[in-house]
């Protein structure tokens, strides 16, 4: 466990690690647990909800996915550590096209800047006209890196959604504004991006914006404690009450949640 938090920490925005308790413990005493051992506040996400079976018998294990869910290894996180780093460097570091087509490889070097509208039209440019030479290879290629870069820009429509519907409306915000930047030049992209900020920007999440910042330090302050500042704890009990019925809410609601376990 602290080996996976220290990757989230040395890596950043990087990667996203994922913990999923998976003995029956349930959630709360999991992330209890975590918060008195200092494990939370790192950006790495915890839940008792399995995203899927990574078919080992024995614990801890993992299962280490590239961007468009490919899983890359899995097994024991103990004894595979060493392969898992070397893995998360390679696809963080300068990618390895291998053979792939030039003129695909500039679409996913696009998509690699974050410049999904740009990589988008690169695809289509290619398949409209993938050349004479190894026309269907090269045809073959451009369709996937298009499926890759439409794959990119649904996911981080997901994430901003999920954010949003996790009481996270500000980070929601910032993510959707970012995502409308990237895909100006994509008219549907930009018109699906302008709906998630006008939502966001709208009465619904007025409120939410508020209680959002307010709790977010006020759950800093719990982690940087370890096991919950008492002020911290009986705001955040104030603040989920105050909130009650909405994303925040919930979001408030699990944190005291959590403190009390931390304090067991």
């Amino acid at each position: 466990m602290p080996a996976a938090v220290k990757l989230q920490q040395e890596f950043g925005e990087r990667i996203q690690v994922i913990l999923v308790e998976s003995q029956g413990t349930g959630y709360e005493k999991s992330v209890g647990f975590a918060l008195k051992a200092g494990w939370l506040g790192n950006g790495a996400i915890w839940t008792s909800q399995r995203p899927f079976s990574t078919g080992s018998g024995g614990l801890p294990s993992f299962a280490l996915l590239d961007g468009s869910g490919k899983v890359i290894l899995k097994g024991s996180s103990n004894s595979m550590h060493g392969q898992i780093v070397d893995e998360i460097e390679r696809m963080v570091g300068k990618p390895d096209y291998g053979d792939m087509p030039k003129s695909v490889q500039k679409v996913y070097k696009e998509l690699n800047k974050g410049k999904i509208a740009s990589a988008y039209s690169m695809a289509e440019k290619v398949i409209a006209k993938p050349g004479s030479k190894d026309a269907s290879i090269v045809l073959a290629a451009a369709e996937a890196s298009l499926v890759a870069v439409q794959g990119r820009f649904d996911s981080q429509v997901s994430s901003i959604n999920w954010l949003a519907e996790s009481g996270y409306p500000i980070r929601a915000l910032e993510t959707a504004k970012d995502l409308s930047k990237n895909v100006a030049k994509n008219d549907d992209m930009k018109m699906s991006a302008g709906t998630l900020i006008e939502m966001l920007e709208g009465d619904e999440f007025k409120e939410q914006m508020k209680w959002d910042k307010s709790l977010t330090k006020l759950e800093m302050a719990m982690y940087e404690n370890k096991e919950g500042d008492p002020r911290s704890i009986k705001k955040i009990e104030e603040l989920k009450d105050e909130a009650a019925g909405t994303p925040v809410g919930t979001r408030a609601e699990g944190l005291a949640y959590i403190a009390k376990f931390a304090k067991k």
